[in-house]
């Protein structure tokens, strides 16, 4: 008989090779009270020890600050899962939010910084850049530009043509696909693999497998989906059908390559399968699966030899779909990110095991249910098949909605941030598309139509924009301040882009819908479009400016560190002395600047104020400052530089530690 799984075992019969005080995912560890009250003792007294051998050490310490101060803990941090996250510095969070983001207990975790404490660093261990450090960001790039050009851009156009033409058949059927496939591939796809490549390999404790592939694997993707639309956009051209089946076999090959590469990754660390895993791994299953759909429905679409042949492809397959695609490839991925990535970012419990595989086993049943019965229903235009997808959306319904409800995000989440609101209005539209969709046979009798286009495209845009749209935003809104080593707390909160997107959600499911009992409102549709367009250009504007912040940052602090001089002089920055000689830091201390503590002051106060200004500003003899500051520098260059020439083999290092 074969074993099972850990995670479908009782808690009592589960081996947590991390259980205890060194658990990772300690609030599955815990099976009675007095074991989680034995526990949380022993993270308290790791904390009273550590704060009195290390005064300054404390979950509440910032990453940056432990870097410059203590270098020699990078390889701990870099164990699970740092690896250049916010560059030379790392990100602006603590070390209880890195513990609690990248799946370690925060005793091991402070246990560990503090074996190492004091210890020479490693030339090796040393900050190095790699190309996956910041893989995310041409991917996050390319992907803003798709929306605000062939994704909402286009689709706003759209939306005025279909108003002044007073019919959503006022646009060729073609232009509406070559949008919508910019918008998976380009929009939704491109952010998928970004933060794929940049988040999972953290997740896993592990670095990602052959990082320069991810840059090919992107050119692949932004060729195929630039080629592809292109052919679509001028389908009556000679070449169109060619470039069209190009752009989409380049397509296929990079979503190959990047699920290939993922998966090796995987395989290769040590991580064991979680319940989120199946959201994440049926999500890239789905992925190559609508790759391979969209390329046929393209070819058969495209092709076509009369009208009918056209609407009949597309009656048949394009509902199909857009299932795999959304509910599939969208839906799942987000809903596995989810349970991995917002207990850790506001501090919510995390979600049982039972309930994350009952939740993923009615969505798989329902998109092979929905996609099964309405296949069935269009071949034998048996109008009873088409009755039984009820069953399918109701299990899909229910499935989606179990981990929301079971955080209970119409409540404040116990952690406050930017990007909260985002997340939770994402997960109401999910709710709202959901109801929308079992609502739509009752809808059909209080219309008197048969299949309303207007309903159910509202029912589409619930979700394509008023959850996915809003979930990338929201993901986005937090992930990337860290990922460039900006405190987020320095940032807008970005009301305007949700209002403004949210609105506009608004207007198009609701005056679309109507567009069925009277014909004015196809004048007043496209102004939805416009908003959802102008909050997506100020949010996608806001985090281009915060990438390029990162990028020079990361260019200052390579120029600071290569223009590092033989003696501190009082014309240098402060912030410059606290990049170049780190242990400085107890220096300032001790002369009373302690609010260089503050990392938002570092950044940028100091940065503008030279050592003379800060000695006039404390009282403080600038000789005397200087003094103690080269005193300290010239302390360690020396200390390294002996370290480093006798590798551990020299006498006078034995005799002294003898003494």
């Amino acid at each position: 008989m074969m074993p099972w799984p850990t995670w479908k075992k009782p808690l009592h019969q589960r081996n947590f090779r991390n259980c205890s005080i060194l658990t990772t995912r300690s609030s599955h560890c815990a099976k009675s009270p007095s074991v989680a009250r034995k526990r949380n003792r022993n993270i308290n007294n790791l904390r009273s020890r550590s704060l009195l051998m290390h005064p300054s050490l404390s979950l509440d310490m910032m990453v940056p600050d432990l870097l410059k101060q203590h270098p020699e803990t990078r390889p701990v941090l870099d164990r699970y899962g740092l690896h250049g996250c916010g560059g030379q510095h790392g990100p602006q969070e603590s070390l209880g939010f890195f513990a609690r983001m990248h799946g370690v207990a925060e005793s091991r975790l402070l246990s560990e910084i503090i074996a190492v404490l004091g210890t020479t660093p490693n030339a090796e261990d040393a900050y190095q850049p790699s190309v996956a450090d910041s893989i995310y960001r041409r991917y996050f790039l390319a992907g803003i530009a798709v929306i605000l050009t062939v994704g909402a851009g286009w689709g706003a156009w759209l939306l005025w043509q279909i108003g002044f033409a007073g019919s959503f058949t006022g646009v060729s059927v073609l232009d509406v696909n070559a949008h919508g496939h910019a918008q998976i591939f380009g929009w939704v796809g491109l952010f998928i693999m970004g933060f794929a490549y940049q988040a999972f390999p953290r997740f896993w404790h592990t670095t990602l497998a052959i990082p320069e592939l991810a840059v090919t694997t992107f050119l692949a993707m932004l060729i195929g989906i630039i080629v592809r639309t292109t052919g679509m956009t001028f389908h009556t051209q000679t070449w169109a059908l060619s470039a069209a089946m190009f752009g989409g076999f380049l397509e296929i090959a990079a979503v190959t390559v990047f699920i290939w590469q993922l998966v090796f990754t995987f395989k290769r660390s040590d991580t064991t399968f979680e319940p989120y895993m199946l959201f994440v791994f049926a999500a890239m299953g789905f992925f190559l699966i609508q790759g391979a759909m969209s390329v046929w429905h393209t070819y058969n679409t495209m092709t076509a030899s009369t009208r009918d042949e056209l609407v009949w492809y597309v009656a048949t397959y394009q509902a199909v779909l857009r299932d795999v695609q959304i509910h599939g490839l969208a839906l799942c991925m987000i809903l596995g990110v989810s349970l991995r990535l917002l207990p850790g970012i506001f501090a919510m419990p995390e979600i049982g095991h039972k309930k994350c595989v009952t939740a993923f086993t009615l969505i798989l049943l329902a998109i092979i249910g929905e996609v099964t019965l309405f296949l069935t229903y269009r071949f034998t235009h048996n109008h009873v098949w088409a009755a039984f997808l009820l069953v399918p959306w109701l299990m899909l319904t229910i499935g989606s909605l179990i981990i929301p409800i079971s955080w209970k995000l119409w409540r404040p989440l116990p952690v406050a941030d930017r990007s909260s609101k985002f997340i939770r209005m994402a997960f109401a539209w999910l709710a709202i598309s959901m109801v929308m969709l079992l609502m739509l046979p009752v809808y059909q009798v209080i219309s008197g139509i048969p299949f309303s286009h207007a309903y159910y495209g509202s029912i589409r845009h619930a979700i394509t924009v008023g959850f996915i749209s809003l979930m990338i935003m929201g993901v986005a809104a937090k992930a990337v301040p860290t990922l460039n080593g900006i405190d987020h707390k320095t940032l807008s909160a970005l009301w305007g882009p949700f209002i403004l997107v949210n609105i506009g959600c608004t207007l198009r499911v609701s005056l679309q819908t109507l567009t069925d009992w009277h014909p004015l409102f196809f004048a007043l549709v496209g102004v939805s479009g416009l908003l959802e367009l102008s909050g997506l250009t100020w949010w996608g504007c806001h985090l281009l400016g915060l990438m390029r912040q990162g990028k020079r940052n990361e260019l200052s602090d390579e120029a600071t560190q290569a223009t590092k001089p033989q003696l501190i002089q009082p014309h240098h920055k402060v912030a410059d002395v606290l990049a170049w000689f780190p242990n400085t830091a107890s220096v300032f201390d001790a002369l009373g600047f302690d609010l260089l503590r503050n990392p938002i002051l570092r950044r940028t106060l100091a940065r503008h104020t030279t050592l003379a200004q800060a000695s006039a500003i404390k009282r403080v003899p600038l000789d005397m400052m200087l003094m103690e500051l080269r005193l300290v520098s010239m302390t360690i260059d020396e200390s390294q530089e002996h370290e480093h020439a006798c590798s551990g083999h020299c006498h006078d290092c034995d005799d002294h530690e003898h003494d």
